[in-house]
């Protein structure tokens, strides 16, 4: 007898709730330690608080504009990961937009969540008039810089990003001048 296949996970985004803040806030926490691990220093990542974040993800997604903006995945019913976008925040005069945050539980990373997220946050972009965007990655953190050349983006420039909390640490923006083009490489 055959075994009935795995249900496949559910690629498609949607768009965040406010009742989806203390899953995001959960994500934010449990990615930052799996993926910032020996380059955020291990007392900042120790002292995260899921209800610090989840606090933080309901006053963002109160703000107006910031639902639109902001996308979910799930697996199972359980959100595993989210993005954020919205205006470029430097005053870049070629780059418009900007992919705010993205993260995915290390158990939901390879099977195509973070483009679709990446995607969804391009086409709201584009929906409201934005045809551009960036990305700050920090500039020790491998393997999201080759999801983002992967996807396209083209190097910007770096600078120091100041923490706030007693260390400083090196981020590198990624670019697409024109989502009206897609993102490059093929869907994961």
């Amino acid at each position: 007898m055959t075994q009935p296949a795995a249900p496949q996970p559910q690629l498609a985004p949607r768009r965040a709730r406010l009742a989806d803040a203390d899953a995001i806030g959960a994500v934010q926490v449990a990615s930052w330690r799996s993926t910032y691990r020996g380059i955020v220093p291990s007392d900042y990542l120790a002292s995260m608080t899921v209800e610090d974040h989840s606090r933080r993800w309901t006053r963002l997604l109160l703000q107006p504009g910031n639902l639109e903006l902001t996308f979910v995945v799930e697996e199972h019913g359980q959100v595993v990961g989210f993005a954020m976008g919205g205006p470029e925040r430097e005053g870049d005069r070629r780059f418009r937009g900007e992919l705010y945050a993205i993260y995915l539980l290390e158990q939901a990373q390879g099977r195509g969540h973070g483009r679709a997220l990446v995607e969804a946050v391009a086409e709201a972009l584009l929906d409201g008039g934005t045809g551009s965007m960036l990305v700050w990655v920090l500039r020790d953190n491998w393997e999201a810089r080759r999801f983002y050349e992967h996807l396209g983006g083209e190097f910007l420039r770096e600078h120091d990003l100041d923490f706030g909390a007693g260390f400083t640490l090196r981020e590198v923006s990624y670019g697409w001048p024109d989502l009206r083009r897609g993102l490059a490489g093929p869907a994961q």
